[in-house]
């Protein structure tokens, strides 16, 4: 990519014909897996139909097998583990290093032979990772540089997201947001251009249909936009301890030295909610659906909101193949219904039901992942609501604030530190994308180093900066040129740093 670099069209040209490239493969392994997990929820229904010994018996059988599976996939690919979204970013910064094959597939089977057994988790944090590790795939196949490689996979895996729930923009704003934490126009194309494609031949495939079938018909009046703020408030707490629950349940899984026990333990919990509350199990998407076609009651919405909120957090602590966000919007639908139940008794709300459950899908996204313009923009594009971005912004500020002022680290953040922190999962050797990674900073207000000369900078690693835009004017800089707020950095690491210097560029 070095020499590519000042031919810059030339290099951006060739990015955006590879995203078409990694936007159809992402997008049939996201459709694929999104058939898979709806045929594995049929039959998970029929599992769970009828109380007797034989059910019982079926049921313990399959989760033997399905344990033995479970295991051996991720021993097999280690990174294929959880929702995937905090491996592809330490991909990106050469932290870990996927086996593209293994991955894919131990996502596909693991996933969803832990939706047939009733795991609580979603589909958009395994489409996240096969959209990058076919990505990384075409790009070694295609024989690109390293990282352009690298800005493949994070094309892969906002198409990923796009084709799981038909939200192009979202995939797009998820790279920026998520993954990069940064605007780059090395992201933002290839991203936009592989979620498109990847949207298209979903709909090709599943149908041109929104992720949800509900809508909301009519917009908050000016008068009632403050139940916005109620319901980010709620949102902003429940998030907090969603996240807190997840990090509680992985030390708890972590302190069990027996796979045969922490499986054990697994699955048991998980029969036992299959008999019980069937409703729990699964992503949700088919009870959210219910939820906005009937209003439930008060007792049985907070029966799903303590059993999501426990059983997600605890299926996901014990380290299985699946994603959070399905479930983690059943929850925030359930803090909207809350809210609704309690305002309809004294107020004329009865119009506006489905903007509850809406603000509250975006307020705890806002508050468990701690990216704003992704909550807005992802339940807007699976729910066709784009009318509504005033109270949806509000409700997305209030649940980010409070969640903030809790002092508990967003979800992706601490899964990603944590993971850091195992050595089983770091690359130790070679990177297989090459030893060195070019990446792009915008300077913001409050960062440390702004009015500095670049020789008064004391970088954290060695780097070099090939160029900075300022003004629309691109130049190669020197020792003495001033950092200023609104510059455009594309800096020259060794892979191994890039983390360090990531944060250095982040941190206020």
């Amino acid at each position: 990519m070095r020499n590519d670099f000042n031919n810059k069209e030339k290099l951006i040209f060739r990015m955006l014909t590879d995203s078409i490239i990694v936007g159809v493969f992402a997008g049939l392994f996201s459709v694929f897996y999104k058939f898979i997990i709806s045929k594995m929820g049929i039959l998970r229904h029929n599992l769970y139909n009828e109380f007797n010994i034989k059910s019982i018996a079926i049921i313990i059988c399959l989760a033997i097998i399905i344990s033995f599976i479970i295991y051996n996939l991720l021993k097999w690919a280690p990174l294929s583990g959880g929702s995937g979204i905090p491996q592809i970013r330490g991909e990106i910064l050469g932290k870990f290093q996927m086996d593209e094959f293994p991955t894919i597939v131990s996502k596909i089977v693991g996933g969803g032979l832990g939706n047939l057994m009733g795991f609580s988790l979603g589909r958009e944090g395994p489409s996240i990772q096969m959209g990058g590790a076919a990505a990384k795939l075409i790009g070694k196949i295609l024989k690109r540089p390293p990282d352009e490689i690298k800005y493949m996979i994070t094309a892969g895996a906002a198409a990923g997201l796009a084709a799981a729930f038909n939200a192009p923009l979202a995939g797009c704003i998820f790279a920026i947001e998520e993954l990069h934490k940064s605007y780059s126009r090395f992201v933002l194309l290839p991203a936009l251009i592989a979620s498109i494609i990847a949207n298209y031949i979903s709909f090709v495939i599943m149908g041109v249909d929104n992720t949800f079938s509900f809508t909301m018909a009519n917009s908050l009046p000016m008068n009632l936009v403050w139940v916005a703020i109620i319901v980010g408030l709620l949102t902003g707490v429940v998030g907090g301890i969603y996240n807190e629950l997840i990090s509680k349940f992985q030390d708890l899984f972590k302190s069990i030295s027996s796979s045969v026990s922490k499986y054990a333990l697994l699955m048991i919990v998980t029969i036992i909610i299959g008999f019980t509350f069937i409703e729990g199990t699964g992503g949700g998407h088919e009870l959210l659906e219910d939820m906005a076609a009937n209003k439930f009651s008060v007792k049985y919405i907070l029966a799903i909101l303590l059993i999501k909120l426990i059983y997600t957090t605890f299926c996901y602590g014990s380290g299985v193949q699946g994603g959070i966000f399905l479930p983690v919007l059943v929850i925030g639908g359930c803090c909207g219904a809350l809210i609704f139940a309690m305002l309809s008794k004294n107020m004329s709300v009865n119009d506006y039901y489905i903007n509850f459950l809406i603000l509250g899908m975006s307020g705890i996204l806002a508050s468990v992942v701690r990216s704003p313009i992704l909550s807005v923009i992802l339940v807007s594009e699976m729910t066709s609501s784009f009318s509504h971005l005033l109270s949806l912004s509000l409700v997305v500020i209030t649940s980010f604030y409070v969640a903030e002022s809790l002092k508990i680290a967003p979800i992706y953040d601490t899964l990603f530190e944590r993971q850091l922190k195992d050595r089983n999962l770091l690359a130790t050797h070679r990177k297989e994308l090459g030893d060195y990674s070019i990446f792009e900073y915008t300077i913001t207000d409050g960062l440390a180093i702004v009015g500095m000369s670049i020789k008064e900078i004391n970088f954290p690693k060695h780097i070099i900066i090939l160029s900075i835009e300022r003004d629309n004017h691109e130049f190669v800089p020197s020792a003495l040129d001033v950092i200023l707020i609104g510059d455009k950095l594309t800096v020259l690491v060794n892979s191994e740093d890039a983390f360090e210097i990531d944060s250095f560029f982040k941190r206020e």
